[in-house]
């Protein structure tokens, strides 16, 4: 669900921030056909690689993969529910996924003739600021200029985790206003992808979820996937967690109904790749209105679907955050290869996890993260306490301890933990992060990406 910006002088990895993240080592673009073999031996590499994540109770998922149209992995690992133990098969809430679907029943549309891409928003819902100079290309696209209602515009950052009625969300939507003209540049919009849902059950003449199951699930006989639209079937899906001094703890979610159709669908990784694989299959929509769904060469969003460069290989699907967890559907079409992982409980960072399955799945190099943990001296923990800045940097910092663990803020974002690492260095991996202490020349070393700053306590 979450709006898509890249991580530099921030201090962390703000949870409104990151609702899809592909990952794009892209050394080379050249496109070229290259059979890969699941033999035995790479699906048990595969299966060790997942079980050591497992093992070191890293992460609880699950992730499928398909070749030629025929599943060869699935792997589900954690448990499903904490207090309950089940590891039946997990239908996760999918987050901005969600907008995959909104974007082939869009090309359905198109398709039929039913709905042009440059009529103009002031059709449906013309009080919407810029309504009769947005098109529905550019919402689809997310060059609209729409703001992000899921990030209110007051810091309530969290106001989505209770019941929201349809009209106070509208209120929102209007109230946020624009950051752009439409066409002027790229803001990821939950906003745009709220008002075209509401277009969608326009056209049908239907709700949301009833358009999903009569138009995909059903045609396609995705069992379990569906729009969550009451408080039973969010029970019915995986729980998020997070990890506190070593336990996982239920992280509070998205009411999802609030999500709607910017991200509101459950579903699993085994439907998620059928999808895929359909929709590559022209079994959906017309190879012509495939192709322009795409995202244009230089472009990495397209209508409804994103481009995922691995080296000298480019999938096409989408992904999504919720506040607990991480999904991402992907299709080669050169190798027909199909690959989803859904993550709901991250502790070690799930586009590294990704980065080191793929590698596997292509025949690349990768190493495999060791996870023995070092225990921190809480007797240094006081001496590190205090507010740091420094002239230039856009933020400043608080260190400060909490039932025994030594956690960071910059201001107006939420706290997080530091992990220890070695003597004075600490790190939240989650957003790729070190700090270093010099305790007693009262400097604090901050790394992210390659940039480093020396904040001084203030």
């Amino acid at each position: 669900m979450y709006n898509v910006k890249l991580l530099k002088n921030v201090i962390m990895k703000n949870k409104m921030k990151a609702l899809v993240l592909f990952f794009a080592i892209a050394t080379s673009q050249a496109v070229y056909s290259q059979e890969i073999s699941f033999d035995s031996e790479k699906s048990a590499e595969i299966k060790n690689y997942i079980k050591h994540f497992e093992d070191s109770n890293q992460l609880m998922g699950t992730v499928s993969i398909f070749q030629n149209g025929r599943e060869v992995i699935n792997e589900t690992f954690g448990k499903r529910n904490i207090k309950t133990g089940s590891l039946e098969e997990r239908k996760y809430a999918i987050g901005s996924t969600t907008k995959l679907f909104v974007g082939v029943l869009f090309a359905k549309l198109k398709e039929d003739n039913r709905i042009s891409f440059v009529e103009n928003l002031s059709n449906y819902f013309p009080e919407i600021p810029n309504a009769n100079k947005i098109s529905i290309r550019q919402m689809l696209n997310h060059t609209s200029g729409l703001r992000d209602y899921v990030s209110k515009g007051d810091s309530l950052h969290f106001w989505l985790t209770k019941p929201r009625a349809t009209e106070e969300i509208m209120d929102e939507i209007i109230s946020a206003g624009v950051a752009f003209q439409p066409g002027d540049s790229f803001e990821y919009s939950n906003s745009a992808y709220y008002l075209l849902g509401k277009i969608l059950e326009e056209k049908y003449n239907k709700s949301f979820s009833q358009i999903i199951q009569d138009e995909i699930s059903a045609p396609l006989n995705l069992e379990n996937t569906f729009v969550i639209d009451d408080e039973a079937e969010q029970n019915s899906i995986a729980k998020s967690y997070e990890q506190k001094k070593g336990e996982w703890v239920e992280v509070e979610e998205f009411y999802f109904p609030n999500t709607f159709s910017a991200g509101g669908i459950a579903s699993t990784a085994f439907d998620l790749n059928t999808l895929l694989v359909s929709l590559f299959n022209q079994e959906i929509i017309k190879d012509k209105t495939l192709k322009a769904m795409l995202p244009m060469e230089d472009d990495w969003f397209g209508l409804g679907i994103m481009k995922a460069p691995f080296y000298e290989h480019t999938s096409y699907g989408h992904g999504g955050d919720t506040y607990g967890t991480h999904s991402v559907a992907m299709y080669n079409p050169s190798n027909r290869l199909a690959v989803t992982y859904m993550i709901n409980g991250e502790h070690y960072p799930t586009n590294d996890f990704a980065i080191g399955l793929l590698s596997i799945m292509y025949g690349k190099e990768y190493t495999l993260p060791d996870f023995k943990e070092y225990k921190g001296n809480e007797k240094y923990f006081e001496l590190y306490e205090g507010n740091y800045g420094a002239e230039g940097f856009p933020m400043n910092v608080k260190i400060y301890v909490e039932e025994g663990e030594l956690k960071a803020q910059a201001e107006g974002q939420p706290s997080f933990t530091l992990t220890p690492t070695e003597k004075h260095v600490f790190e939240f991996s989650k957003a790729g992060i070190e700090i270093g202490f010099k305790p007693f020349e009262n400097t604090l070393i901050l790394n992210q990406g390659g940039q480093v700053f020396e904040l001084k306590q203030l």
